[in-house]
């Protein structure tokens, strides 16, 4: 099911929740949040795996999706985006949830596994970075000048690595990632470069799990065990 939650500020989250659990059992949730450029849309093929057991929610996070599209201008800040997962996990009535992320959605719930422990149950994070993004610069220039669909064509093949069949490449070309708001993530990818949570990381406490891939140039795998080890 489709449904919206309404922020102070005027902005729409977006979010689905599918629940296929027995109703007359208590159902723990889990909770996804994406990364840059996508939706809960990145999350589907997950979905029917979980909500025979779980109550599955996927947000919107905003800006993207079907959230309320950011100005350009928009400060980002991570106190902001954990305040609107915060406010969602309170909406749904949940004292604490099943956190997954990937990439910047995987920084957040990095944060906020580590800043807001009382909230997450477990954690889980689909190669998130921990250190400044690098390159952004180039996708700012991209963007401004050749519009995020023209970006999200010549960047997604090395994203998504070498295994990805050219229908997967086009379904997130044209049905996720190149559909994000122009000014959304002009104002995101200011923000991304600034992301360091290494001393967060070092907090966490919940039973967590890191997945990373070699078949992708998201980041390595030496370099994801470094900081798992704090943990």
């Amino acid at each position: 099911m489709e449904h919206i939650l309404k922020r102070p500020d005027g902005c729409n989250i977006f979010y689905t929740v599918d629940d296929y659990s027995d109703p007359w059992k208590k159902t723990e949730t889990v909770l996804f949040v994406h990364g840059l450029a996508e939706s809960g849309e990145a999350w589907r093929a997950w979905v029917p795996h979980l909500m025979r057991n779980y109550r599955v929610v996927r947000i919107d996070l905003r800006g993207f999706g079907r959230s309320t599209p950011m100005p350009a201008e928009h400060e980002w800040s991570m106190a902001e985006l954990l305040d609107d997962i915060e406010a969602l996990i309170r909406h749904l009535g949940c004292t604490r949830v099943h956190l997954v992320g990937a990439k910047s959605g995987g920084s957040m719930a990095l944060a906020m596994a580590a800043n807001r422990p009382h909230l997450v149950r477990t954690l889980t994070g689909v190669t998130p970075p921990v250190l400044p993004a690098a390159g952004v610069d180039d996708w700012v220039k991209h963007i401004s000048t050749k519009g995020v669909l023209d970006w999200a064509r010549h960047t997604m093949q090395g994203r998504l690595g070498s295994a990805a069949t050219p229908a997967e490449v086009d379904w997130w070309v044209n049905n996720l990632q190149g559909k994000t708001p122009l000014s959304t993530l002009q104002g995101y990818l200011r923000w991304v470069p600034t992301l360091d949570i290494r001393e967060d990381v070092k907090r966490i406490t919940c039973p967590t799990l890191i997945i990373t891939t070699t078949g992708s140039g998201l980041r390595s795998v030496d370099g994801v065990k470094a900081w798992v080890a704090g943990v």
